[in-house]
């Protein structure tokens, strides 16, 4: 927090701060403190959470728009009617007024334009925070203020799941491998190690390495729904992309991904720069291609789910196993 703290500002100008970085990677946490902790600052203030999920069409951006105005002005029932009324309302209620605004979550760049289309919208001393999983979305408005989240470290990641799953800030000396088996499973994601650490609370250390095994094997289903959402909101290429990543090429080198993806007839250039924008991948300084190992389950998962049951009716093979069946049943559809 004291990173985006620094980017704050103090002069009179409008700031606006992007907050990216994968789901689950604690965004809305992050901008959530930091909204609790300046927010008497500010004549007005509003945290829209959720922007992905309530801007589904038209009417839900009109919502958030009244929605913006109720909090901001502390009325309620304001009515705008049409998102296009909606952004001169905005403009010209607000810019005079020192705003603290929290855009949580946004996926489209239609979102920030009828919410927060630029900073004159609001009075000097405004500040704008936008949560996404998209740093071009970031880029594309022009916000050059950015912070990427990054996971936790091992000695915090073990703190917080010792509070989830045993609420203290140590495991218990019976418990000390399920801990750092959990640690190690979860990559520091805050999500996936509270969602985990409850799951665990209470449980026999027989009941835990169980658990372990299977979320090693089958991720838990609210973790693969969280990173699913950067999937589904992909192309085509870029899904294909994604998943021959996650199930093939992994930890290689950029110049042999690209010649393995244009083989396999994606265009990879731009694809793999989309990736890494939704921070779905990293190239790193090296030049290897690297995914989370939670984002990369999450990729053999929605394959594994394409036939949970027949491999052969999936669209990729990675297990010997596997290979080996649909070889020998001549089971490929």
């Amino acid at each position: 927090m004291l990173e985006v703290k620094s980017l704050l500002g103090h002069g009179s100008d409008v700031n606006i701060i992007g907050i990216y970085g994968i789901g689950g990677i604690g965004k809305t946490t992050i901008s959530r403190a930091v909204y609790n902790l300046i927010c008497s600052q500010f004549e007005g203030t509003c945290f829209l959470l959720d922007i992905r999920e309530k801007a589904i069409n038209k009417q839900g951006l009109v919502q958030l728009q009244e929605m913006l105005l109720s909090e901001v002005l502390k009325k309620k029932h304001i009515k705008v009617g049409d998102v296009n009324r909606g952004i001169p309302i905005i403009k010209r209620r607000l810019e005079k007024k020192k705003v603290l605004l929290v855009l949580d979550d946004v996926d489209k760049l239609e979102q920030l334009k009828v919410l927060a289309g630029e900073s004159r919208w609001f009075g000097n001393g405004s500040i704008i925070i936008i949560t996404t999983r998209d740093k071009h979305l970031l880029a594309t408005h022009g916000v050059v203020k950015i912070y990427d989240v990054k996971p936790l470290n091992v000695a915090k990641a073990l703190e917080l799941f010792n509070w989830c799953a045993f609420k203290n800030h140590k495991a218990d000396p019976l418990y000390v491998n399920i801990a750092n088996r959990a640690v190690s499973y979860a990559c520091g994601i805050p999500l996936a190690l509270e969602v985990i650490g409850s799951h665990l609370f209470g449980k026999s250390l027989n009941e835990c390495n169980s658990a372990l095994d299977k979320y090693e094997r089958i991720p838990h289903e609210k973790i693969h729904e969280i990173f699913k959402v950067s999937y589904d909101g992909l192309e085509e290429n870029e899904k294909g992309i994604f998943l021959d990543i996650a199930c093939f090429l992994n930890t290689f080198k950029v110049s042999y991904v690209t010649q393995m993806l244009h083989a396999h007839g994606f265009h990879p250039e731009d694809g793999l720069r989309v990736l890494v924008d939704k921070s779905l991948v990293k190239i790193d300084a090296s030049g290897f291609v690297r995914m989370h190992d939670l984002i990369r389950d999450t990729g053999i998962e929605i394959v594994r789910q394409e036939s949970t049951v027949e491999p052969g009716r999936r669209s990729r093979l990675w297990f010997k196993e596997d290979i080996v069946h649909v070889l020998e049943e001549n089971t490929v559809c």
